[in-house]
């Protein structure tokens, strides 16, 4: 069996209302708080919808300079697949929660200790609009789960 793995992410409305929802408990939050005796929380509201819609953008619909669009293995070596740019070796951190149909990855740069790269795999089978090829994404995660000897903070 091949040790290589191409998963390409695709456009997906699950994945990006899945990242909105940190950003819409805030606002949810201040809009609760505002209608109490706090109307100065509103001024949260404009930052909550800012930061909904550009997580929406990066992991929904996967444009941004940030965003990646797929991982590939190969030899052993991870790599992040940006929109316009070569492939940025990786490490995935000990941050990253994998699950059976949804797995956020935090990918480090190898290297280096600043910046890293967020996913929301999604699994096609149990919800519609999974994001991720089902054989592909397996093969990745056993990969993450064995084959690593070490995991990065």
């Amino acid at each position: 069996m091949s040790s290589r793995i191409d998963l390409r992410l695709s456009p997906s409305v699950s994945a990006g209302l899945i990242a909105t929802l940190p950003w819409l408990a805030l606002l949810a939050f201040a809009l609760t708080a505002a209608a109490g005796t706090r109307p100065w929380m509103l001024a949260l509201a404009p930052v909550a919808g800012a930061g909904a819609i550009l997580h929406y953008r990066r992991f929904g619909l996967l444009r941004g300079k940030r965003s990646v669009t797929g991982l590939a293995l190969e030899a052993g070596k991870l790599q992040a697949i940006l929109p316009g740019r070569e492939a940025i070796p990786v490490q995935p951190c000990r941050a990253s929660r994998l699950g059976p149909m949804l797995t956020l990855l935090k990918l480090r740069p190898t290297g280096s200790r600043l910046g890293a790269y967020y996913l929301i795999l999604l699994a096609p089978e149990p919800w519609p609009g999974g994001n991720v090829c089902p054989d592909q994404f397996r093969r990745l995660r056993q990969w993450l789960r064995l084959g690593q000897s070490q995991l990065s903070n």
